[in-house]
């Protein structure tokens, strides 16, 4: 995302040239447009490096934030009725095949953490909601954002 938000700012920055030309502003607009740029990507990936998060996991269930089409972005862990490792294109996926047919296909490589330990604690969680609880398990812990 932050690549992504770099190449949007170069593709600026040569619009900002180009009217700064044009319009006998000079480089002046250009570089009053770098200047802001390089500011707002550096909080955006402060934001993403320390703030954000891709799958959140609680005791109900689960929420995909920033990742792109994923499918269901949030649904509890008794709607699931498989969880599946995928492989498309040589990226191992996790996909969780919901009651309805609906799918969420999270893509391991984003996650941050160990992809093995996240697919167990995911099919333990959903394991846990479809059996019968014991009282004196308690409730499932929350996990780190990834």
């Amino acid at each position: 995302m932050v690549g992504r938000s770099l190449v949007t700012l170069a593709v600026l920055v040569l619009a900002a040239t180009l009217v700064g030309l044009v319009t006998g502003v000079g480089w002046r607009l250009a570089g009053w447009v770098s200047a802001a740029g390089i500011v707002l990507v550096a909080i955006w990936a402060w934001y993403l490096f320390r703030r954000a998060w891709a799958v959140r996991l609680t005791g109900q269930g689960y929420a995909v934030r920033l990742l792109g089409g994923v499918g269901v972005r949030s649904a509890s862990w008794s709607e699931i009725d498989e969880v599946a490792a995928a492989g498309p294109a040589g990226r191992p996926w996790l996909v969780l095949h919901l009651r309805d047919g609906r799918t969420t296909r999270l893509p391991m490589a984003a996650l941050a953490g160990d992809p093995d330990t996240f697919a167990r604690d995911v099919r333990r969680r959903v394991r846990d909601a479809h059996s019968p609880a014991d009282p004196a398990d308690g409730p499932l812990p929350e996990t780190p954002e990834s």
